[in-house]
């Protein structure tokens, strides 16, 4: 379908502008808990494998396992690697999304000739592309090197 840009009489979508310091403080905020949820997958896990059927028990939200034999590294990199797995950093995003997308709203609500239905989807791919591109990747990388600090204090 083309992008509506370079449609004559098509609305352009427009710049959306947060306060990327708020937006920082937010994630940092957000990503303290996971050294609480380390600490808590190192007390579960070891009942988890213990009351596991199979051989190895296979580790949420990672491609790890551990083995019935599992060593303590084994049992901490599961547990630092689990509390910043993918399901930690969607969390974190639909949080922080939640948190400023009311902003977004009153930013993009307040450009006229965005009333009517077109205008509803040029807002929508607007959101949706500041989400990807901004919020995203700001979660992905605090949460990135909140495990590359654990993983780093593990090793010490």
């Amino acid at each position: 379908m083309g992008c509506l840009g370079s449609v004559p009489g098509a609305p352009e979508a427009p710049e959306i502008e947060l306060d990327m310091e708020a937006v920082g403080e937010a994630i940092t905020d957000a990503i303290k808990g996971i050294p609480d949820n380390i600490d808590k997958n190192m007390r579960e896990f070891p009942d988890e494998v213990k009351n596991c059927q199979e051989e190895k028990w296979a580790v949420p939200d990672t491609t790890m396992e551990l083995a019935k034999d599992y060593t303590e590294d084994q049992l901490a990199e599961a547990a630092i690697v689990a509390a910043c797995g993918t399901a930690v950093k969607d969390a974190i995003k639909d949080s922080i999304w939640g948190q400023f997308e009311p902003k977004i709203d009153e930013q993009l609500d307040a450009v006229e000739g965005l009333d009517n239905a077109m205008g509803k989807k040029v807002k929508q791919k607007a959101k949706d592309k500041f989400k990807e591109s901004t919020i995203d990747p700001l979660v992905d990388k605090a949460v990135d090197e909140a495990l590359e600090k654990a993983k780093a204090e593990m090793n010490k």
